[in-house]
């Protein structure tokens, strides 16, 4: 993780040193039940809080780079074919990068959607293996600001940890084509707020 984050850190130097100004949120909230489904069980995932910060590096007034991490305490109620039933006490890691489109209604209120892709670390408490998958969220809500640097930030959210991804090619009279389809069953819903400190220029 840390190799990661060093790259993503060399990646993104120059486009924090040609931003105009920087948003810095720490937040929590609730992310409610969900079940994912497999070909063998299933585990049902408890409601609980959940916690993170994100980084906005904005380029514009309307648009910003997020880099974002959300994480969730909760346990899981496994079910399996042929499989004793258990509760097992996880951590479920979101690792985000995405971008933010903002709707600045005035200096004090910003509307935004935002979509994010990245990596989710399903860690069990009670065992040394962990689990990684490719993800996909989106989110929106308002930032509400009370001061020149300061404000709070209000969304909801959806994760979708991939369970799988096909990729279809064909070539017929009209032409050439393909497409990429993913697919999760798990959909993981929740409200977060949290603070929004700002640093550097400020529209």
């Amino acid at each position: 993780m840390k190799k990661i984050l060093s790259i993503l850190s060399i990646l993104l130097a120059p486009f924090a040193l040609s931003a105009q100004t920087v948003e810095i949120s720490p937040y929590g909230g609730y992310v409610f039940p969900a079940t994912w489904n497999a070909s063998n069980g299933s585990v049902y995932f408890r409601g609980n809080g959940q916690y993170g910060g994100m980084i906005s590096i904005g380029f514009s007034r309307v648009m910003d780079l997020d880099l974002i991490y959300n994480r969730v305490d909760t346990k899981g109620d496994v079910t399996m074919i042929d499989y004793t039933n258990r509760v097992v006490p996880l951590s479920i890691n979101y690792f985000q990068v995405g971008a933010t489109k903002n709707f600045r209604i005035n200096k004090f209120v910003s509307p935004f959607i935002a979509g994010n892709v990245g990596g989710v670390l399903f860690s069990p408490k009670s065992s040394d293996y962990y689990y990684w998958f490719f993800s996909v969220g989106v989110n929106g809500g308002a930032k509400i600001y009370f001061a020149k640097y300061f404000g709070i930030r209000l969304q909801a959210q959806l994760y979708f940890p991939v369970q799988g991804a096909g990729f279809v090619f064909y070539a017929g009279s009209g032409g050439p084509g393909g497409s990429v389809t993913l697919y999760s069953t798990l959909v993981q819903f929740g409200f977060t707020g949290g603070l929004i400190f700002r640093l550097g220029k400020v529209y």
